[in-house]
């Protein structure tokens, strides 16, 4: 899985959207709108570009145009600049997730945010909103992989209620250990509840906007 300084991921052989926003250049404004969206085949030259900043094993062009074509069970979403509007010093893509479902079970296997946007909450407010994907489409368990060495990750998934389930052995291509970590019962309201919460809250100050990066 994910990070964010978080950038981890299974290795590998809807959503809310910020509206009538105006991202503005760093001249002129310090922050920025974002808007989360659905990942397409039209972003693939940013998705393998952000791959390459947050991986130490990237995955390739092929495997990201299988997952949006051909793997049914696949869902992954982007966040982006709301609007494109005299931001041309902004990237196309900040970040991006992605989840595989199996029933009453969502696995996420990727986080990906640029290094210089990170420490913005942009992380949890996309893993937020992969759980909803996921517990919309009748999961109710999501579980993932972190590396072993990640604070960063692992103390945002804990701030989430998720907990340690399992421990994997040289699961990176690596050789590093990876825990797994397993959030339950989503589909109750005392666990989805404080979560919603917070992905509303996160929703409504990324579309008033983030710091940009000096």
């Amino acid at each position: 899985m994910a990070a964010l300084t978080c950038q981890e991921k299974q290795p590998k052989s809807r959503p809310a959207v910020a509206r009538n926003a105006t991202c503005r250049s760093p001249s002129i404004s310090q922050t920025c709108p974002l808007a989360i969206g659905p990942l397409t085949l039209a972003d693939l030259d940013s998705v393998i570009a952000l791959e390459a900043a947050s991986f130490p094993s990237p995955w390739s062009r092929a495997t990201y145009h299988s997952e949006l074509t051909r793997n049914h069970r696949s869902r992954y979403l982007k966040v982006t600049p709301a609007t494109a509007s005299g931001a041309a010093a902004l990237p196309a893509l900040i970040a991006q997730a992605g989840v595989m479902l199996f029933g009453a079970e969502m696995h996420i296997v990727t986080i990906a945010v640029l290094p210089t946007w990170r420490g913005r909450s942009i992380g949890e407010w996309l893993l937020l909103a992969l759980l909803a994907v996921g517990r919309n489409q009748g999961a109710e368990t999501a579980t993932l992989e972190v590396r072993v060495s990640n604070a960063v990750a692992q103390r945002l998934y804990h701030k989430l209620n998720f907990t340690q389930v399992g421990y994997r052995r040289r699961y990176y291509p690596d050789r590093e250990d990876a825990l797994v970590l397993a959030l339950t019962d989503l589909n109750a309201g005392r666990v989805w509840q404080p979560l919603r919460e917070r992905f509303e809250r996160l929703s409504a100050a990324m579309q008033r906007g983030v710091d940009m990066p000096g």
